[in-house]
């Protein structure tokens, strides 16, 4: 009996500890940025509001992150750093791709952070969650190529005292994935 009880105090533990924590990224449109697309041009990620107030920083971070993971599939990828294309503004679609075909790349990729919670204590009873969503589009023609969504959180309990910042490079290896064949 004591064992089967220990046995089942272990089992909720894990559960607790284990179980609350997610990640995924899915794609929204069945279509994929091709191997021969290889010169890609990311725009900073528009930064993610909460509370109303906006969570400057958190956009250029995660897109810069999103850069790298790309340049590591083996594609040439570079971060748009000029003040008509910040991570405070909307991106305007159409001056992307402008920009994109004037720099000679194949595709132009625009982000949004669609969700920010750093609980960023242990204990703190607040998940940490960021989520994104990711949208790719032919320079010649403006149209969308792909885009792809994801979120990742932590627990509700956790042993760490790291911030949320810490889930940029799964969450953007999990939408490469995805998004590029």
């Amino acid at each position: 009996m004591k064992k089967n009880t220990i046995i089942l105090l272990v089992v909720i533990l894990l559960s607790i500890f284990l179980g609350c924590a997610a990640r995924h990224a899915n794609l929204d449109r069945n279509e994929k940025i091709y191997k021969a697309q290889k010169n890609i041009i990311v725009f900073p990620f528009r930064n993610a509001y909460y509370k109303g107030r906006e969570l400057v920083g958190v956009g250029t971070a995660l897109s810069s992150t999103f850069v790298n993971e790309v340049i590591g599939t083996g594609r040439e990828c570079r971060l748009v750093e000029t003040e008509e294309f910040r991570e405070t503004k909307a991106v305007d679609i159409n001056q992307a791709c402008k920009y994109t075909k004037q720099q000679g790349a194949d595709v132009a990729i625009i982000g949004i952070v669609n969700e920010w919670i750093d609980g960023a204590t242990q204990w703190s009873g607040k998940v940490d969650v960021v989520g994104v969503s990711i949208y790719a589009y032919d320079p010649e023609t403006c149209s969308l190529i792909t885009s792809a969504t994801g979120r990742e959180q932590g627990q509700w309990l956790t042993f760490i005292n790291a911030p949320a910042t810490r889930f940029y490079k799964t969450l953007s290896q999990d939408l490469i994935a995805e998004m590029f064949e």
